[in-house]
């Protein structure tokens, strides 16, 4: 069954936080996610989302633990550790 990634994260400026996750979109695909979207609060530009759909609980679960990932987020200014869910479709 395929499965989401749900990430919640808190950046320090979203233009700059934005620039940087549309650079990094073949890393996304390179390592399975195959869409995403993000979603911001209408109130804090930086409140962001992002979800991202994978083939399975498994790949996103990589993907979600991915060193890769971590050091991403921390230079596009991820502010904090992330929240991340993983859900399977029902």
């Amino acid at each position: 069954m395929s499965a989401v990634s749900i990430i919640q994260i808190q950046v320090q400026n979203y233009d700059t936080w934005r620039t940087l996750f549309d650079e990094h979109r073949a890393f996304r695909r390179a390592n399975d996610m195959t869409s995403d979207a993000v979603f911001c609060s209408p109130e804090d530009m930086t409140s962001v989302l992002v979800i991202g759909t994978f083939d399975t609980v498994d790949v996103a679960r990589t993907f979600a633990s991915n060193a890769e990932l971590r050091e991403v987020m921390k230079a596009s200014g991820v502010i904090g550790a992330p929240r991340i869910t993983i859900a399977e479709v029902a």
